[in-house]
């Protein structure tokens, strides 16, 4: 069985992991939430986001294969 994920939950992958790290976070420092909030560092998320998980997709044997000889179960 392959560690991969479907395209769609690739895509939610990204997109979840963007909310994350653009969400507020209480307590956190207004210039930070500022900053969060700027177009310049939204899109440079997502970039970075969506070339995470195009890593994992691309490597997904490998990473399956590194995970079977590690003596991880997989589900």
């Amino acid at each position: 069985m392959e560690v991969g994920l479907s395209q769609r939950e690739l895509t939610e992958f990204a997109q979840k992991a963007a909310q994350l790290i653009l969400s507020g976070r209480e307590g956190e420092d207004p210039v930070m939430t500022e900053y969060k909030s700027s177009a310049q560092f939204r899109a440079g998320v997502q970039l970075a986001c969506a070339a995470m998980v195009l890593v994992i997709a691309e490597n997904n044997g490998r990473i399956t294969e590194q995970l079977q000889a590690a003596g991880i179960p997989q589900s």
